[in-house]
């Protein structure tokens, strides 16, 4: 007997009397409510971190924990930056420090950084976006040779009304920044399992 486990509710594929054929329907079901909202669904073993992830659009940085409580891998761009661009204007915002996908819809229209790595795409991918803060310091906990050392990279995730976070990779260090200062752009996308 299989179960499948999400949050409070549990299902139980193959016990007596169940069908398995309903098991398949109710994933089934659950694969096309993910895919529907944009968010690709991997079905195939991962690489190794670190390791460039063939068809996926660049290197596996791991996994890690949303907002929204799903486990997501992140796949970091091969390419040290797609460009240097300001942060945007300034002004208070409500962003996520974990959500970048999120984040970038949101202010890509204002935020060049945001807009710049939003318009990358590799191996037919074009679902990039401006890591927010965590997923940064994830990827660059994980590929830290994977990212220039002579400038900071912006993240997705403001401070207050003029500052965004920004991670350095010459010492590791996170800091926020005015936002207009012109600082490297590393694209980033995720997926859930």
């Amino acid at each position: 007997m299989k179960h499948l486990h999400i949050e409070n509710l549990t299902i139980n594929i193959g016990a007596t009397g169940s069908s398995p054929a309903l098991g398949v329907e109710l994933l089934s079901d659950i694969v096309t409510s993910d895919e529907k909202q944009g968010m690709p669904i991997i079905d195939h073993a991962r690489p190794a971190i670190g390791e460039y992830w063939p068809g996926q659009g660049g290197i596996y940085a791991g996994d890690f924990r949303g907002d929204d409580g799903r486990i997501y891998g992140l796949i970091v761009s091969p390419e040290q930056d797609a460009g240097r661009a300001t942060w945007g204007a300034n002004g208070e915002r409500d962003l996520s420090n974990w959500d970048g996908l999120e984040n970038t819809r949101r202010v890509a229209k204002e935020c060049p950084a945001a807009k710049l790595a939003s318009e990358y795409t590799r191996d037919e991918h074009s679902d990039f976006y401006l890591p927010a803060r965590r997923e940064l310091q994830l990827a660059g906990a994980n590929l830290h040779d994977t990212f220039g050392t002579e400038s900071w990279y912006w993240t997705s995730t403001p401070y207050a009304e003029h500052y965004a976070w920004a991670v350095g990779f010459k010492d590791g260090y996170t800091n926020d920044f005015l936002r207009d200062n012109e600082f490297r752009v590393h694209p980033v996308r995720r997926f859930i399992y």
